[in-house]
């Protein structure tokens, strides 16, 4: 059970890590592109997911039963207006204020949704830890927010916990690679309904037009990163509690918080407003109280 226990949290730590690269990406193309509307943005990275369809000719995928498609569908709308709001948010507002509160408010909604769904039994020391990770949050927002940024940030939050949850459902009623392919597969009817909405076809339309082929790449890159990505969440969430993995994506924001540091120069136009005066000592000590937490978790 050890051993279970500590390569769940092997495989987040690398999770969240290859996160906060995606994060720093996503955040430049939504504000320096010109694919900058964010559910053009989402339909591609969404649609990206269809490259799982190379593993139909392997025969490793199962037809799927009634309860795994609907909870892959489930968990692909879901997933598709988690990453609007969430692109919509970095459109506005700081990298590191934007994850940090998305940690916090889908760690709290993963652990209210898993109590609800799952009857998960949490370490005796999640409460202590789960406060300690919100003053960390809280001071790297400086106890600050744009309204509509706010707003923006907890409607994703509440989506990534509920959609954390619904697929620790979705595996413990199958194996690993047809939850994993049907999930995806989720995700790629959730990029196709945006093409309901006649605006953002339109958009979609003349953002394709104009496309460079350096952001292009920078897009697939991306979603590269985030498959491996998604896939050490996903088999960390196999391995070990839903909601202590979920807790540990304010590792994210450590992360974050290390690669914008040593991204400041070469970026400066970009990264210059993390580092406002005074804003340094609140990332620091957001970076200890979630550290604590983390500690307070697991000893």
């Amino acid at each position: 059970m050890q051993t279970f226990v500590l390569s769940s949290i092997a495989f987040v730590i690398v999770g969240q890590l290859l996160n906060a690269c995606i994060v720093l990406i996503d955040k430049y193309i939504v504000t320096k592109t010109s694919v900058s509307d964010p559910k053009v943005y989402a339909f591609y990275v969404a649609i990206i997911s269809s490259v799982v369809l190379v593993l139909l000719p392997f025969g490793v995928v199962n037809l799927p039963t009634f309860n795994t498609l609907a909870l892959s569908l489930i968990i692909g709308f879901v997933f598709i207006a988690s990453i609007v709001s969430l692109y919509s948010a970095l459109k506005h507002a700081n990298a590191t204020d934007v994850v940090a509160w998305l940690a916090a408010v889908s760690t709290l909604t993963t652990f209210v949704f898993s109590f609800f769904f799952l009857n998960e039994q949490l370490p005796a020391s999640f409460a202590i830890s789960l406060l300690l990770f919100l003053i960390g949050m809280a001071l790297v927002g400086h106890f600050r927010f744009y309204a509509r940024s706010f707003l923006l940030v907890v409607c994703s939050g509440i989506l990534f916990g509920l959609s954390a949850v619904f697929i620790k459902v979705l595996f413990a009623q199958t194996n690993f690679i047809d939850g994993f392919f049907w999930s995806r597969m989720g995700n790629v009817v959730g990029a196709l309904s945006l093409l309901l909405f006649p605006s953002v076809r339109k958009t979609l339309f003349s953002v394709s037009k104009s496309v460079s082929n350096s952001t292009s790449s920078l897009i697939v890159v991306n979603r590269i990163i985030g498959g491996v990505s998604f896939l050490c969440v996903l088999y960390a969430i196999r391995l070990g509690s839903v909601s202590v993995v979920n807790a540990l994506s304010s590792l994210q924001f450590v992360f974050i918080f290390l690669l914008i540091f040593l991204l400041r120069n070469r970026l400066p136009e970009f990264y210059h407003h993390e580092f406002r005066p005074g804003h340094i000592l609140h990332k620091i000590l957001a970076i200890l109280f979630i550290m604590a937490g983390f500690i307070t978790l697991f000893i």
